[in-house]
């Protein structure tokens, strides 16, 4: 298997996040108008797809990675599960005592999925730092980590807004408002990481 390039990780995982937020406005809306369970659960389940593709490019990157890398990887995904493990658990208890309601905890649900994968990324992030490299450079062929995530977070702040202006229903706009602020702030940390690395005259040119 060979290795995919930064460039090529880029392309191929922000394409698919398009792809979910253009199947989240035009497929998830029609879930509940629908009466034929067979029908129901399919297109519930087509915004997972391209979502299982950002997952299979991950693990195919991981792959493709030296032994160092690996590592990190293994570090960061270890302490993302843990994460997410403990954070459902909490709201499986919060909604057994029925402090949540049944949507509330659909949307709670959502949240399992973006939690760990940004506690994997700021643990691998850190990792690689502990073993003196650095996870959150640029490549020198991929996009910056500020513009990849900054696409990312407006294509969900566009959705979100002709969501609300659609008055989609209170779930979905609640994720794709979520995961948009999400986005949008991880592209401010890593403008302004970026901008000081530049700043200090020990950075790498």
């Amino acid at each position: 298997m060979t290795r995919l390039t930064a460039r090529q990780y880029g392309r191929r995982s922000t394409l698919a996040m398009i792809v979910y937020v253009a199947l989240m406005l035009l497929v998830w809306p029609q879930v509940r108008s629908t009466a034929e369970l067979s029908t129901k659960v399919l297109l519930a389940l087509v915004p997972v797809l391209p979502m299982l593709y950002v997952i299979w490019l991950m693990a195919r990157r991981i792959l493709g990675s030296d032994e160092l890398e690996q590592r990190t990887h293994l570090i960061g995904l270890g302490a993302a599960t843990g994460a997410s493990a403990v954070f459902s658990l909490v709201c499986g208890f919060l909604a057994a005592a029925r402090v949540f309601e049944l949507e509330s905890v659909a949307m709670l649900l959502f949240w399992v999925f973006p939690v760990q994968m940004f506690c994997y990324g700021g643990v691998r992030w850190w990792a690689a730092r502990r073993y003196g490299s650095d996870a959150g450079c640029d490549d020198e062929d991929g996009m910056p980590n500020y513009l990849r995530f900054g696409i990312v977070g407006v294509l969900f702040a566009i959705a979100a807004w002709w969501g609300w202006s659609r008055a989609m229903e209170a779930t979905g706009l609640g994720v794709l408002a979520g995961m948009a602020c999400a986005f949008l702030a991880f592209a401010l940390l890593f403008a302004v990481r970026r901008w000081r690395r530049r700043g200090d005259p020990r950075a790498e040119t």
